[in-house]
Protein backbone atom coordinates (compact mmCIF):
# COMPACT_ATOMS: atom_id res chain seq x y z
CA UNK A 1 0.00 0.00 0.00
CA UNK A 2 2.76 2.48 0.86
CA UNK A 3 4.51 2.01 -2.90
CA UNK A 4 0.88 2.54 -4.45
CA UNK A 5 -0.16 5.67 -2.00
CA UNK A 6 3.57 7.27 -2.77
CA UNK A 7 3.27 6.70 -6.00
CA UNK A 8 -0.39 8.17 -7.09
CA UNK A 9 0.50 11.10 -4.46
CA UNK A 10 3.37 12.11 -5.88
CA UNK A 11 2.51 12.02 -9.04
CA UNK A 12 -0.80 14.12 -8.30
CA UNK A 13 0.21 16.37 -6.00
CA UNK A 14 3.20 17.24 -8.29
CA UNK A 15 0.54 17.96 -11.22
CA UNK A 16 -1.47 20.09 -9.10
CA UNK A 17 1.63 21.68 -7.26
CA UNK A 18 2.34 22.84 -10.54
CA UNK A 19 -0.01 25.44 -11.04
CA UNK A 20 0.75 26.88 -8.14
CA UNK A 21 3.56 29.45 -9.24
CA UNK A 22 1.07 30.11 -12.09
CA UNK A 23 -1.31 31.89 -9.35
CA UNK A 24 1.38 33.11 -6.44
CA UNK A 25 4.48 34.19 -8.51
CA UNK A 26 7.56 34.41 -6.50
CA UNK A 27 9.26 32.88 -4.12
CA UNK A 28 6.19 32.30 -2.01
CA UNK A 29 4.83 30.43 -5.08
CA UNK A 30 7.96 28.17 -5.30
CA UNK A 31 7.41 27.51 -1.60
CA UNK A 32 3.45 26.92 -1.36
CA UNK A 33 4.18 24.57 -4.88
CA UNK A 34 6.73 22.22 -2.65
CA UNK A 35 3.85 22.55 0.37
CA UNK A 36 1.58 21.14 -1.87
CA UNK A 37 3.26 18.58 -3.20
CA UNK A 38 4.41 17.53 0.28
CA UNK A 39 0.95 17.61 1.63
CA UNK A 40 -0.15 15.21 -0.95
CA UNK A 41 2.78 12.92 -0.16
CA UNK A 42 2.23 13.45 3.95
CA UNK A 43 -1.40 12.67 3.79
CA UNK A 44 -1.22 9.11 1.59
CA UNK A 45 1.93 8.04 3.37
CA UNK A 46 0.07 8.59 7.17
CA UNK A 47 -3.20 6.80 5.61
CA UNK A 48 -1.18 3.69 5.62
CA UNK A 49 1.18 3.78 8.71
CA UNK A 50 -1.27 5.65 11.06
CA UNK A 51 -1.72 2.61 12.97
CA UNK A 52 1.83 1.87 13.58
CA UNK A 53 2.91 5.83 14.20
CA UNK A 54 0.77 8.38 16.10
CA UNK A 55 -0.81 11.39 16.14
CA UNK A 56 -0.19 13.44 12.77
CA UNK A 57 3.28 14.23 13.21
CA UNK A 58 3.91 12.27 9.73
CA UNK A 59 1.27 15.00 8.03
CA UNK A 60 4.10 18.32 9.77
CA UNK A 61 7.43 16.17 9.46
CA UNK A 62 6.88 15.58 5.70
CA UNK A 63 5.26 19.12 5.03
CA UNK A 64 7.94 20.90 6.41
CA UNK A 65 10.61 18.81 5.36
CA UNK A 66 9.13 18.78 1.47
CA UNK A 67 8.43 22.55 0.99
CA UNK A 68 11.29 23.69 3.16
CA UNK A 69 13.67 21.24 1.42
CA UNK A 70 12.21 21.37 -2.23
CA UNK A 71 12.97 25.33 -1.65
CA UNK A 72 15.73 25.49 -0.36
CA UNK A 73 17.13 22.40 -3.31
CA UNK A 74 15.51 24.40 -5.72
CA UNK A 75 17.84 27.67 -4.20
CA UNK A 76 20.82 26.18 -4.28
CA UNK A 77 20.66 24.61 -7.51
CA UNK A 78 20.45 27.73 -9.27
CA UNK A 79 22.97 29.19 -7.39
CA UNK A 80 25.55 26.27 -8.33
CA UNK A 81 24.09 26.80 -11.91
CA UNK A 82 24.93 30.63 -11.96
CA UNK A 83 27.87 30.05 -10.41
CA UNK A 84 29.68 27.03 -11.77
CA UNK A 85 27.32 26.27 -14.65
CA UNK A 86 27.80 22.68 -16.21
CA UNK A 87 30.20 21.63 -13.56
CA UNK A 88 27.54 20.85 -11.40
CA UNK A 89 24.99 18.09 -11.97
CA UNK A 90 22.30 20.61 -10.52
CA UNK A 91 19.64 17.02 -10.38
CA UNK A 92 21.86 15.72 -8.30
CA UNK A 93 21.82 18.09 -6.16
CA UNK A 94 18.68 19.00 -5.88
CA UNK A 95 17.24 15.12 -5.13
CA UNK A 96 19.65 14.65 -2.71
CA UNK A 97 18.98 17.79 -0.45
CA UNK A 98 15.00 17.46 -1.61
CA UNK A 99 15.65 13.58 -0.11
CA UNK A 100 17.68 14.27 2.92
CA UNK A 101 15.76 17.24 4.22
CA UNK A 102 12.42 14.76 4.09
CA UNK A 103 14.41 11.94 5.74
CA UNK A 104 15.87 14.01 8.62
CA UNK A 105 12.27 15.49 8.90
CA UNK A 106 10.52 12.16 9.44
CA UNK A 107 13.56 10.90 11.24
CA UNK A 108 13.12 13.40 14.11
CA UNK A 109 9.26 11.50 14.28
CA UNK A 110 10.12 7.86 13.39
CA UNK A 111 13.47 7.65 15.62
CA UNK A 112 11.47 7.11 18.96
CA UNK A 113 9.85 3.94 16.97
CA UNK A 114 12.59 2.20 15.28
CA UNK A 115 15.92 1.81 17.05
CA UNK A 116 18.06 1.76 13.58
CA UNK A 117 15.77 4.87 12.66
CA UNK A 118 18.74 6.70 10.73
CA UNK A 119 18.56 4.48 7.75
CA UNK A 120 15.78 6.24 7.18
CA UNK A 121 17.09 9.69 6.25
CA UNK A 122 19.65 7.63 3.86
CA UNK A 123 16.87 5.79 2.30
CA UNK A 124 14.64 8.38 1.82
CA UNK A 125 17.95 11.10 0.09
CA UNK A 126 18.91 7.78 -2.25
CA UNK A 127 15.46 7.51 -3.15
CA UNK A 128 14.89 10.65 -4.52
CA UNK A 129 18.57 10.58 -5.94
CA UNK A 130 17.82 7.27 -7.57
CA UNK A 131 13.86 8.65 -8.80
CA UNK A 132 15.08 12.21 -10.38
CA UNK A 133 18.16 10.67 -11.94
CA UNK A 134 15.88 7.82 -13.57
CA UNK A 135 13.19 10.31 -14.35
CA UNK A 136 15.91 12.46 -16.16
CA UNK A 137 16.71 9.34 -18.30
CA UNK A 138 12.89 8.82 -19.42
CA UNK A 139 11.66 12.17 -19.37
CA UNK A 140 11.29 11.72 -23.35
CA UNK A 141 9.68 8.13 -23.51
CA UNK A 142 7.38 8.80 -20.24
CA UNK A 143 5.63 12.23 -20.57
CA UNK A 144 2.69 12.64 -18.75
CA UNK A 145 3.55 9.25 -16.23
CA UNK A 146 7.00 11.13 -15.41
CA UNK A 147 5.80 11.70 -11.80
CA UNK A 148 4.31 8.75 -11.23
CA UNK A 149 7.11 6.97 -12.19
CA UNK A 150 9.35 9.25 -10.48
CA UNK A 151 6.79 8.64 -7.47
CA UNK A 152 6.99 4.74 -7.69
CA UNK A 153 10.95 4.47 -7.33
CA UNK A 154 10.42 6.76 -4.52
CA UNK A 155 7.70 4.76 -2.56
CA UNK A 156 9.53 1.66 -3.71
CA UNK A 157 12.90 2.36 -1.98
CA UNK A 158 11.30 3.91 0.74
CA UNK A 159 8.92 1.47 1.46
CA UNK A 160 11.68 -0.93 1.38
CA UNK A 161 13.53 1.09 4.22
CA UNK A 162 10.52 1.27 6.19
CA UNK A 163 10.10 -2.56 6.02
CA UNK A 164 13.42 -3.54 6.89
CA UNK A 165 13.00 -1.00 10.04
CA UNK A 166 9.79 -2.96 10.96
CA UNK A 167 11.36 -6.72 10.71
CA UNK A 168 14.55 -4.96 12.93
CA UNK A 169 11.79 -4.09 15.44
CA UNK A 170 10.39 -7.69 15.68
CA UNK A 171 13.89 -9.39 16.04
Amino acid sequence: MWIIATSLSYAGGGKISAFVPDFITGGFGVFLSFAVMSMAIAVSQWLVIRRYIRGIGWLWTTLVGGAVGGSLSSWASFQLAVTYGDAVDLLVIYACLRGLSTGFMQWMLIKQYFRQSGWWIVGTTASWYVGVMVGSLLIAKLGDFLTLAVGAIYGLLTGCVLLALFWSRRK
